[in-house]
């Protein structure tokens, strides 16, 4: 009889965390594990997609943040499905997952933790809160041996790496020229200023050359408005959120990840497992993907020079270019597999099921 597993997550729009559950759930075996989905808040435009592969989603429906009352709506849902682990992502969910886990007092308690640095906040009542529900989880995941340097709390610590479907993200042949491109949500964390100046410096070098900006967020405002004043509205195009990246990663001469922390990338994995040659920010989690100059370059976080000096190598040396896009297809295909990732979540869930 397969696990009964309720992934919890504080919403479905486009993220990083929210792709990646939507990907990987219908890769699990459904004779070992039934899979559903709640979610708190948002338009949750991948909803649909979860109940097109036959994944049940439930909306618990918060109007604020750490609002208690859904722990209540989400202890009775566990309960009424016969939920055998309760599986969380994201501070929110994890939160009010663990109080409706001691509610309805049957399921284990899992929690994936995609990033670093999630105890650096402002509300300063998480830190002591959170750290006392990883002490109590049956289970932390960590999508990186960077995220897992911050729990040695965890009673349980496995590092499963994010996983990209190969054959959904095909290597497609590099173009001669295209657009430098850069798949984020428009937040400080993912360093779209750093990318904006060292573009600016390389446009009047490479007239034709344009950069496009896959993601929402709320520095959107803020990023068009630099673009204006650095003279790029022209040459900079933001396309907003983008359910299918594939088309936009098609057309690449590259792509850029310029965060100034990073868990792991799911970005960045789809960009290479598309043969996209990759300049990253040399930080956390995405220096156990890249070796630099093997299968992606690297490039010291926030400096706008050496970034842009890296961009113009590779628009110079298109031989390079495809060596890197070469090697970085291999590496995802080796190592980052959504196969992989789904066999590891399906021998922790049995081996904890075993355990209880």
């Amino acid at each position: 009889m397969p696990r009964r597993v309720l992934h919890f997550i504080t919403e479905l729009n486009v993220g990083g965390a929210e792709r990646l559950l939507v990907e990987v759930l219908p890769h699990l075996d459904p004779a070992k594990v039934e899979s559903q989905v709640a979610y708190l808040h948002g338009d949750a435009p991948l909803a649909a997609e979860l109940k097109q592969r036959g994944i049940r989603v439930h909306p618990l429906r918060s109007w604020r943040k750490f609002d208690p009352r859904p722990a209540w709506r989400l202890a009775r849902l566990l309960e009424r499905e016969r939920i055998d682990i309760l599986h969380t992502h994201l501070i929110q969910a994890d939160i009010i997952g663990y109080w409706a886990v001691r509610m309805a007092l049957t399921p284990l308690l899992v929690s994936t933790k995609h990033n670093v640095h999630y105890h650096q906040r402002p509300q300063r009542w998480l830190r002591p809160v959170t750290r006392r529900i990883e002490r109590r989880v049956d289970a932390v995941i960590a999508v990186s041996k960077a995220v897992a340097n911050e729990y040695p709390h965890a009673p349980r610590l496995e590092v499963i790496h994010n996983g990209v479907d190969c054959a959904k993200f095909a290597p497609q042949p590099l173009p001669a020229s295209g657009p430098i491109v850069c798949v984020a949500n428009l937040t400080q964390q993912k360093g779209h200023r750093v990318l904006l100046e060292a573009f600016a410096r390389l446009a009047p070098e490479f007239p034709e050359l344009r950069l496009q900006l896959a993601g929402d967020g709320p520095m959107f405002d803020e990023l068009q408005a630099r673009a204006v004043r650095l003279g790029l509205m022209r040459r900079a195009e933001f396309l907003g959120a983008v359910p299918d990246v594939r088309p936009v990663l098609a057309q690449a001469s590259m792509v850029v990840v310029p965060s100034l922390w990073e868990g792991l990338g799911l970005a960045l994995l789809e960009a290479m497992a598309m043969g996209r040659p990759v300049i990253a920010s040399d930080v956390d989690g995405i220096r156990e993907v890249i070796t630099t100059g093997k299968d992606g370059l690297l490039v010291p976080a926030g400096d706008v020079s050496e970034l842009a000096a890296t961009m113009r190598r590779l628009l110079r040396d298109r031989e390079l270019a495809q060596r890197l896009a070469k090697a970085g297809r291999e590496r995802v295909v080796q190592a980052f597999s959504i196969e992989q990732m789904a066999r590891k979540l399906e021998r922790l869930y049995e081996t904890l099921t075993r355990a209880s």
